[in-house]
């Protein structure tokens, strides 16, 4: 595995674990076994670094709803939209998930201005962005308020399926999703 590859996969393990903020550059250096020196050829702060393990983070997730879409387009508009709770079921389901890494990176600043917390929120819409892609395709009149409603509803899931941890909010947030893409495509009609 390349030096930069060994830190951003650091990065991704602790700052799942232990939050952004709280992990200091010589833990990630000690994880990834590489040196201080090595680091700054590959970053120009650990801010950066933090940066990019947020944006890795927000691209594998684009690619795992996209996987879960491909060959979809045949599928209905309820069914293309539940694919994206597929996708964070798998997460959920990986013993070394603990959370949507780009929640935790946008609440744990409260500073409005801090990179980390732009990058988050810039993947964040990124996925917003994507639900409204999926709205569109679907039929769905309004599908930028769509996103923003689904969006709320992925957003409660992840959090309150890390906080209990069973199905029943998954049960209970597909349930709802549901209602909202047929009232959205009742609404379109």
């Amino acid at each position: 595995m390349a030096t930069r590859e060994k830190l951003i996969q650091a990065g991704l393990n602790l700052f799942h674990r232990h939050g952004i903020h709280l992990v200091g550059l010589d833990r990630v250096l000690r994880k990834a076994g590489v040196t201080k020196t090595t680091f700054y050829n590959y970053f120009e702060s650990k801010e950066h670094f933090a940066c990019a393990v947020i944006d890795r983070f927000g691209e594998e997730l684009h690619s795992r709803i996209y996987y879960r879409l491909e060959g979809a387009h045949e599928a209905s508009a309820e069914q293309r939209l539940l694919r994206v709770f597929d996708a964070w079921d798998e997460l959920f389901d990986n013993d070394s998930f603990r959370g949507c890494l780009l929640v935790g990176a946008s609440v744990a600043c409260g500073d409005k201005h801090d990179p980390t917390r732009k990058a988050a929120i810039r993947n964040k819409r990124a996925l917003l962005d994507l639900y409204e892609e999926i709205a569109r395709q679907s039929g769905i009149s309004n599908p930028a308020q769509f996103a923003i409603r689904f969006g709320v509803l992925v957003d409660g899931l992840l959090v309150a399926r890390h906080l209990y941890g069973d199905q029943r909010e998954v049960k209970e947030a597909r349930k709802m999703a549901v209602e909202m893409i047929a009232n959205a495509l009742k609404d379109s009609q």
